[in-house]
């Protein structure tokens, strides 16, 4: 666990480390088994990076998704992004920066339930601007110690003039990470990964190096999170990236470009109640992210089903493929589609409805405080 103190708000993150294999001292002790390292590969990507690559602090950044911010500030930037459903039918992101942590992320808003799960086996800091009584209490007793929650009046988070607020909460993140205390434990990724020995392939820098994966070919997907939030995905074979649209409308970076992901992944979660009303009154989802279910990778326009497995909050998440051996993600940027599917969640392939075919399962535990489904 990363144990250095913290300036704000509370303390530190449990992140899950590659181990190097103990020494071999005796007869029968596994002198052949090949030695396993910590790899110089980002932690998020999978991709080549210094040789302290995995030991650069991961920063986990809410941002809204409403209409009238966009184009949001920072995505483009960021190894790692997942979106949930929110109150009125509306999506928001969980950011996740490590290997191009740029100057500025925002608009910055609030946290949820879920982001807990989300943040806790990755994050050294978490950065959102407040969050409903309910959910902070929770926040307080599920997440991490050793992660720095940065919100609200922290260093690096400025109302910016001239923006209407809520929106106006912007991060600067040279004057967040300057006041934060750095720690120095690695992290392996919010998905487990491949286990790394001395005599596994050099890491590279390119997404498109890792072999190419099987599957169907899928050019087209739809999503919906809500009649209010439906983004679609269009593989562009060039630039061998999934490149996104909110509706019929391109989702741009705040340059004007084009944003797109090398890798989507499509997660069949439960929804429940949050237990507590919105600003206007509504009903509150939660996302539900630990227990075990169907989920999709589709890179490189091939779409392969997977089984996920998340045991608690604080886990990293299991892959496995149909058969239930373990499932690697491939390398590179990756968005997250985290899909209610016994509610509202829907998604399909090339116009094609992809049904439910078994309900996601909670955990053996299932999460604090969790009410019934909806």
């Amino acid at each position: 666990m990363k144990s250095a103190p913290r300036i704000f708000i509370f303390g530190l993150a449990a992140v899950f480390a590659l181990s190097s294999c103990g020494s071999n001292d005796g007869a029968g002790s596994g002198s052949d088994s090949p030695e396993v390292v910590t790899p110089a590969i980002w932690s998020l990507t999978g991709l080549a990076g210094p040789d302290d690559a995995q030991l650069k602090p991961i920063v986990v950044v809410k941002v809204e998704n409403n209409s009238i911010v966009r184009p949001q500030t920072g995505l483009d930037h960021a190894d790692l992004i997942f979106e949930e459903l929110v109150e009125g039918g509306a999506s928001r992101f969980a950011a996740v920066f490590q290997s191009d942590i740029p100057d500025e992320v925002g608009p910055v808003r609030s946290v949820r339930h879920v982001d807990v799960s989300l943040a806790s086996p990755i994050a050294d800091i978490f950065v959102f601007s407040g969050g409903a009584k309910k959910t902070m209490k929770y926040l307080g007793l599920e997440l991490p110690t050793a992660v720095s929650q940065v919100t609200e009046g922290a260093p690096g988070m400025n109302r910016k003039p001239g923006v209407s607020a809520p929106n106006n909460l912007f991060l600067d993140t040279k004057q967040m990470l300057a006041a934060v205390a750095q720690s120095d434990t690695p992290s392996s990724g919010f998905f487990v990964p491949a286990p790394v020995s001395a005599a596994s392939p050099a890491p590279s820098s390119s997404a498109s190096a890792g072999p190419a994966p099987v599957g169907k070919a899928v050019s087209t997907v739809e999503v919906a999170f809500s009649t209010l939030a439906e983004p679609n995905w269009k593989w562009n074979a060039t630039d061998k990236l999934w490149m996104r649209s909110e509706g019929t409308k391109p989702f741009t970076n705040k340059d004007g470009s084009l944003f797109g992901t090398n890798n989507l992944v499509i997660i069949e979660i439960r929804e429940v109640d949050a237990g507590y009303k919105g600003s206007t009154g509504g009903y509150v989802p939660r996302s539900v992210t630990s227990g075990s279910g169907r989920a999709w990778v589709l890179s490189n326009g091939k779409a392969v089903e997977v089984k996920w497995n998340k045991p608690t909050v604080a886990s990293q998440m299991e892959l496995s493929d149909t058969n239930g051996n373990p499932f690697t993600m491939p390398t590179g940027r990756t968005w997250v589609e985290l899909l209610p599917v016994e509610t509202t969640g829907k998604y399909g392939f090339d116009g094609v409805p992809v049904p439910m075919i078994n309900p996601p399962q909670p955990a053996a535990v299932p999460e604090r405080d969790e009410i019934t489904t909806p």
